[in-house]
């Protein structure tokens, strides 16, 4: 017997004021639009098909009904158009496709809502003849539409309601842990901000919380969230997540709260790839409230939408021995076309010019086909297989907080000393400035001094050291004797901090006139290995050799600066009127000749 099937064509219709790149990150936040209009998140399972591709099933409970789907994998052109499909294996519905287009109209957005819905047995027919189908839609566009208001005020995360949504039961205690937080000086003012996100932002914006994004929101400066969310953990508030990420999706296939639990690698079943970690690239920190601040739930509200992977700016498929254009603007930068599934890919930087590459796939891979077109992605497919293409910005990690960034923060240091790698386990790090100082006849001084009054006065430049190094977002890492070694994400910083170390020195020794010190420096960059040692995060690697043995060369009361440090601009201008002495050498230990700078005292 056949069931009963209907199909219910559904269109709306709305006109924006703002132009469509300021509607294209609302509607392709599918999450953040589900969750606003009432959709229950849903579990999802992977399976690979017999050709290579993952499939997502997915169970959703609506009232009394389990629903069961296979989720299909979302096409769109960034501000133009985004497509959702759905093949039901049960509950009311049977075959599910919605499109949301955007067309520019003066300068605003004319937006154009469609889905068709196979509506199947008798409750299916009977929703779509009572109109529920269509209401369901409607709330949809109703969430767009509020979620635009939002955006064009600004002054808070989209989706964001004004009831508080902390659980009575636990008001007074984050009440009193946001006492804390706000007399913290970590917090810089903004514990009142972080507090009423918590409560008023929807369970979507909670689930991996991003510094560095939330610092852009609220206008405040990038270290100073980053100290805020550190000291948030420290209190209790927040939880952290180390996050591996796929390096193909970016998707986080692994999390773990402490870092020594951190894994070498993990495998992708969405991507079907096994992949190492990468602590430059790979390794992301993120935050999220503790359950008894607010329980999120469990599942997902939308799996492959554009706003869960906003790097990706373009994916469709192309069938087998098909070919098909699609409108596409990027902007320059550098991008990365593959594939959803496994395989190689080829990377281009596109220019000024708005060019891009025209794509083919072959059974070897991906290639670039030149000169382009512009407006335009031309895709061959000449394979024996539907592919779903992809182009992602190469630049997905600047909101990311990576591991390489957050290793080297002082606040990080400072407020999480617990987290530290595994006894044997190490990390690379691509690149970080060392600095090491130390000072110009110690011996010397031992003996005219004394032990007691030596050990005062090192220990007193020991304090005035470590002061400019934190002042500039620095860390000491160690001493050793009466040597220091600092570490530095930023070049700039630590070049600014080895200024103030030459500028300062001489107030430093007007309090100690009855034993004047003269310093050696010497900066280094470049790659290096991060490992514990006696229950502290470390750097080894030739990076650290190069800047030791360059501050073995340095003559007192000047700084050496390595090629490697000065290629940073920022760094390079940092020593802009000051004398400046260029020199090479072959230092021990090291394989080829270093190429440094000599920097005189300011006249």
């Amino acid at each position: 017997m056949r069931r009963m099937r209907t199909i219910c064509h559904y269109h709306r219709e709305r006109r924006f004021p703002q132009p469509p790149e300021a509607i294209w990150p609302i509607v392709a936040d599918t999450a953040r639009v589900n969750e606003l209009s009432g959709t229950p998140p849903y579990r999802v399972e992977e399976k690979l098909d017999a050709e290579g591709r993952v499939r997502r099933i997915a169970v959703a409970r609506v009232g009394p009904l389990a629903v069961r789907w296979e989720e299909g994998f979302g096409e769109w052109q960034e501000n133009r158009r985004v497509v959702q499909r759905r093949e039901f294996r049960s509950g009311p519905f049977g075959r599910f496709e919605a499109c949301c287009e955007l067309f520019p109209d003066g300068a605003g957005t004319r937006v154009v809502f469609s889905s068709e819905i196979e509506c199947v047995g008798l409750l299916g027919v009977l929703a779509n003849a009572l109109g529920l189908v269509t209401r369901e839609g409607d709330r949809r566009v109703a969430a767009i539409e509020r979620l635009v208001q939002q955006a064009a005020r600004g002054d808070r995360v989209l989706g964001s309601s004004d009831r508080d949504r902390v659980e009575p039961s636990s008001r007074s205690r984050l009440d009193a842990a946001a006492g804390q937080l706000a007399a913290d000086p970590a917090s810089h003012g903004l514990a009142a901000t972080l507090l009423g996100f918590l409560a008023h932002a929807p369970d979507v914006a909670l689930r991996s919380l991003r510094p560095l994004e939330l610092a852009r929101l609220w206008r405040a400066e990038p270290d100073a969230v980053i100290e805020l969310f550190l000291a948030a953990q420290r209190i209790g508030i927040l939880a952290m997540g180390w996050d591996l990420l796929c390096p193909r999706c970016r998707g986080a296939k692994a999390r773990v709260r402490s870092l020594h639990e951190l894994p070498k690698g993990a495998h992708c079943p969405s991507c079907n790839i096994d992949y190492e970690r990468d602590f430059t690239r790979n390794v992301e920190l993120t935050f999220h409230p503790e359950p008894w601040v607010r329980a999120l739930p469990q599942g997902e509200f939308c799996l492959l939408g554009q706003g869960s992977t906003p790097h990706v700016k373009f994916q469709a498929e192309v069938a087998a021995h098909g070919s098909a254009g699609f409108a596409l603007s990027l902007p320059p930068g550098a991008y990365r076309f593959r594939t959803v599934e496994a395989g190689p890919a080829a990377d281009a930087e596109l220019g000024a010019g708005g060019l891009i590459p025209e794509l083919q796939a072959r059974d070897s891979g991906i290639v670039l086909m030149a000169p382009g077109r512009k407006g335009e992605l031309f895709i061959r497919n000449d394979t024996a297989h539907a592919r779903f293409f992809v182009v992602e910005d190469r630049n997905w990690a600047k909101d990311a907080l990576t591991g390489e960034r957050v290793i080297a923060l002082p606040a990080f240091r400072r407020l999480c000393p617990e987290q530290l790698l595994r006894p044997g386990d190490d990390a690379e790090i691509g690149s970080v400035t060392i600095m090491f100082t130390d000072l110009k006849g110690s011996t010397q001084l031992y003996q005219e001094l004394g032990d007691a009054s030596a050990y005062r006065l090192v220990r007193d430049h020991f304090a005035f050291l470590s002061e400019r190094v934190q002042r500039h977002n620095g860390f000491v890492v160690k001493t050793v004797g009466d040597a220091v070694m600092a570490a530095f994400h930023d070049p700039a910083d630590a070049v600014a901090a080895a200024l103030s170390i030459q500028d300062e020195l001489a107030s430093f020794n007007r309090v100690h006139a009855e034993a004047p010190i003269a310093l050696k420096l010497g900066l280094h960059a470049g790659p290096c290995v991060a490992v514990t040692t006696a229950d502290v995060l470390d750097y080894f690697g030739s990076t650290v050799n190069a800047a030791s043995r360059l501050e073995h060369q340095c003559r007192g009361g000047e700084i050496l600066l390595s090629q490697a440090v000065l290629a940073d601009p920022a760094a390079r201008r940092a020593i802009a009127g000051r004398p400046v002495i260029e020199d090479e050498m072959t230092l021990r230990g090291l394989s080829g000749p270093i190429r440094f700078c000599r920097i005189g005292p300011r006249s």
